[in-house]
């Protein structure tokens, strides 16, 4: 095995945990690595991986032209369709070729391995890791996180994730921020001045603030869609992906700076990497 290409998949959580896990099989097993992101749920044109961060401490493939011509490849489908780019309609439409690795364990008898960033994944408690690795290289990112670390104390706040658009129902909008007021006015929210708040839904950022009324909103935009915005096509946004892109990631890297988060949605991992990328966010932002 000489490299390994790592393709996308999903909303930027799900990304991070596939991420770590191929970049600790690439430093374990000596491998060049590729990030691959062009795929319509990050992409809508010239916006990749390549972007926004870099990897550094560790091997990486500049190009996928760089790998030689005769190089063999697992899962071999991959030789002559490496510019393919995951959907759900190539997923659906390539089901049968076996093209999950699910977890990276075990090495593989080929030149290339390609990992499509679907199935059971590794996790990382710890981090530091990937906090050695990892570089936010996007200065539009890293300007904004750092006005937002000067206009409010995030260090010293609690997070506030509000998941709507794919994750929550007209309906059930009231109820969800009812369920998180209660859940942080239970653990002391009443006695903690400081709140910071990221959300893709502005009616359920507006309701949260109805309680809450001081805390302060990092996000820019709000683009509601019941399909969440990591699904929507370049004709449903009125907004380009790359700004949504710069948003979002905005919103993450303030919210982990924070000392403690709460979320609408239990087993959101854009949250959960949050939580565990705090204690490197600021090596990532370095």
């Amino acid at each position: 095995m000489k490299y390994l290409i790592v393709k996308g998949w999903l909303g930027f959580g799900d990304r991070l945990e596939s991420l770590k896990m191929a970049v600790a099989y690439a430093i374990a097993h000596n491998l060049q690595i590729y990030v691959d992101w062009r795929d319509p749920m990050w992409s809508h044109g010239s916006e990749d991986f390549y972007t926004y961060f870099k990897l550094v401490n560790m091997p990486v493939l500049n190009s996928l032209d760089d790998i030689p011509q005769d190089a063999t490849y697992h899962p071999a489908y991959w030789k002559e369709n490496l510019d393919k780019h995951l959907s759900y309609e190539f997923v659906k439409e390539r089901a049968g070729d076996q093209l999950n690795l699910n977890i990276l364990v075990k090495p593989f008898d080929a030149d290339v391995v390609v990992y499509s960033c679907m199935g059971a994944r590794t996790l990382y408690p710890d981090s530091s890791f990937f906090g050695n690795v990892f570089r936010v290289v996007d200065p539009r990112i890293l300007s904004r996180v750092k006005h937002h670390y000067k206009a409010y104390p995030v260090s010293s706040s609690w997070g506030v994730h509000i998941r709507g658009t794919d994750r929550i129902k007209d309906r059930r909008r009231l109820i969800s921020i009812q369920s998180i007021v209660s859940n942080v006015t239970c653990n002391g929210g009443m006695n903690k001045s400081n709140m910071v708040v990221v959300s893709d839904d502005k009616e359920q950022a507006q309701i949260w603030k109805n309680y809450y009324p001081t805390s302060y909103l990092v996000s820019s935009f709000n683009v509601g869609s019941s399909k969440g915005i990591h699904n929507m096509n370049k004709t449903e946004m009125s907004v380009a992906k790359d700004e949504i892109n710069v948003d979002m990631l905005v919103d993450f890297f303030v919210l982990s700076k924070c000392e403690r988060i709460f979320t609408t949605v239990k087993d959101s991992r854009f949250t959960q990497e949050a939580r565990r990328l705090h204690p490197v966010v600021d090596r990532i932002l370095s």
